[in-house]
């Protein structure tokens, strides 16, 4: 049941009990003057019963406590230790000495509700904009970045999460179906459940032996339960079939005959077949027959499970970095005059989500939330033709190097390098339907200009004998045919050739777009002081919300910050008479 927090104060608040303990320019005076009232709990009361139940532990505490563990990367078990023990935190939340700690489980909870809500995105929203109106930051400019989230279990190999998929689906029948669990125990070649185990295999050639051996167990697993009207509904079976399907095939299909080997369903009471009380599935103690199972050199499907505990991890490469889990978004405000840089937005998506698909995301969800920058900063990855159109579109001016083009300024300036059409004359602010191409490098016009009525590209016809003779042919982007050289580009690939000749050769544009490196300490500040490196959680939706939490506390802790010091330089500032 939902109960507002009271706004009676005790008298055995720290501030009141022990006024001389807290230093008078401790945070938790700026917190509890500045963002506790700022925690709107009627935002929330809609994630408790309005009647009936014992009544809910204060809202504004559980998110102040939800919010110091993101500043300063705190375990459940840890909060729920130091709550009741240390005095900032008490005096922040306006809490009593005495208080009862807050059991880490009830935390949990709190958090799992939110998890499944979008209040916590608008508390950070909420925060942001109270922080930005204040300080008088200007959200004009800004800069985005991206790093990867890793899911809680490390990488795993094929070996790995067989053994992983069947663990944890044996871990949930054992709980829930005992008799079932006794009796498919006796089948298989071995104890997945004892206390030492181990997710790797060190010797290759044995490890290949065991993947073959499991494959058959997911085989032998699923053709036991697939029928079963109780077990066939678990998350950990369906995501057995699922690794099985995805990484296995059957080369030969038993018959019919054949399956009644592994699996009695409509029979009475066969003295070597063991009945659960709930169902009708019977195991047989006699070895079952596997058909041949052969491994896919590569799994095949939609959405390939990486692990069994977190479905919507994606496994991906960077160089040498291997990444199972998430990638995080982040974007801050960047305008060197603001006082400090908040946050102003944050997103999760999988891992093999490209930044270039996610800045448009991100100008919308800024405008949508009265946070939309007119210039925005991106690293290659985020900036290519395509994305600066869009952006354009979104009334925001997109600057950074463009995608899939070598950064080097020495390379660039090499007389014999490769010729793009930002080499060509091109008009582009014309009347008709596309870009007009006066000259090439070597000065020639073309002779006939169309649109392609296959994918729509802009297409330039030159003279084929100039072409031909031409010295800087190799080199040049028209591509000579047997009887018409052609020189076809799109908008975007116009957009991202142009931006690569300004970056390169505009020394002021690479200054003015290296306020973007900024961006790489808020990655740092987030992912390793906030906690966001790493996921603590099995699903996507409480690692979203882990991201946000992170956010607000960086927010949070850099509003605080700045009181400080604004505090500080006014008491060391001249007091004039």
């Amino acid at each position: 049941m939902y109960r507002a927090t009271s706004p009676q104060s005790s008298f055995f608040e720290p501030i009141i009990l022990c006024p001389d303990f807290l230093p008078s320019d401790d945070w938790s005076f700026i917190y509890r003057d500045k963002i506790w009232p700022l925690l709107d709990e009627n935002k929330f009361k809609h994630l408790h019963a309005a009647e009936g139940g014992a009544p809910n532990l204060s809202i504004k505490v559980k998110l102040s406590i939800l919010i110091f563990m993101s500043m300063e990367t705190l375990t459940w078990r840890a909060a729920e230790n130091m709550f009741p023990r240390r005095l900032d935190w008490l005096h922040a939340t306006c809490s009593p000495i005495g208080t009862k700690g807050i059991d880490h489980t009830t935390l949990f909870d709190f958090y799992n509700r939110l998890s499944e809500d979008t209040s916590t995105k608008q508390l950070f929203y909420d925060l942001t904009h109270t922080f930005i109106d204040e300080l008088g930051i200007s959200i004009k400019k800004q800069r985005t970045d991206s790093f990867f989230t890793h899911g809680w279990l490390a990488t795993l190999s094929r070996y790995g999460l067989f053994k992983e998929t069947i663990r944890s689906f044996l871990l949930n029948l054992r709980k829930h179906q005992s008799d079932l669990y006794e009796g498919i125990k006796k089948t298989l070649s071995y104890d997945y459940l004892k206390e030492s185990f181990d997710l790797t295999e060190k010797d290759k050639h044995q490890a290949q032996v065991r993947i073959q051996s499991m494959a058959q167990e997911l085989y032998r697993l699923k053709a036991a339960f697939e029928n079963h009207e109780v077990v066939k509904t678990y998350q950990s079976f369906k995501t057995l079939v699922t690794v099985f399907e995805q990484q296995c095939d059957i080369k030969d299909e038993l018959s019919t005959r054949d399956k009644t080997a592994v699996v009695n369903t409509n029979s009475g009471n066969p003295p070597d077949t063991i009945h659960s009380e709930s169902g009708t599935t019977g195991i047989e103690h006699s070895e079952p027959q596997i058909p041949d199972i052969q491994i896919k050199e590569k799994p095949t499907g939609d959405q390939i499970i990486s692990t069994p505990h977190n479905l919507g991890a994606t496994y991906t490469r960077k160089r040498k970095q291997k990444v199972v889990g998430h990638k995080s978004f982040v974007t801050e405000t960047c305008d060197p005059d603001n006082p400090v840089q908040m946050v102003t937005d944050v997103n999760l998506e999988a891992a093999t989500h490209s930044d270039a698909n996610e800045i448009i995301p991100i100008i919308e969800r800024l405008a949508d939330n009265q946070l939309g920058a007119k210039i925005m900063h991106g690293d290659a990855g985020f900036v290519n033709g395509e994305s600066i159109l869009m952006a354009a579109g979104e009334s925001v001016s997109l600057e950074g190097p463009s995608a899939g083009r070598s950064q080097s300024i020495e390379g660039f300036e090499k007389a014999d390098r490769a010729l793009d059409i930002a080499d060509f004359k091109v008009n582009v602010e014309t009347k008709a339907d596309m870009p007009e191409v006066i000259a090439c490098p070597k000065g020639q016009s073309p002779i006939k200009q169309e649109i392609s009525d296959y994918n729509w590209s802009y297409q330039y016809r030159f003279d084929h004998e100039s072409c031909t003779a031409c010295e800087l042919a190799k080199r040049c982007p028209v591509k000579i045919g047997k009887r018409v050289a052609t020189l076809t580009f799109t908008e975007a690939q116009l957009a991202g050739s142009q931006r690569h000749h300004r970056y390169m050769s505009d020394s002021s544009y690479r200054k003015e777009c290296a306020v973007r490196s900024g961006a790489e300490s808020l990655v740092n500040e987030i992912a390793n002081s906030h906690g966001a490196r790493k996921s603590k959680h099995r699903t996507e939706k409480r690692t979203r919300l882990q991201l946000t939490f992170s956010a607000i506390g960086c927010n949070v802790k850099r509003y605080i910050n700045h009181m400080e010091r604004s505090v500080q330089t006014s008491a060391l500032a001249p007091k004039t008479v």
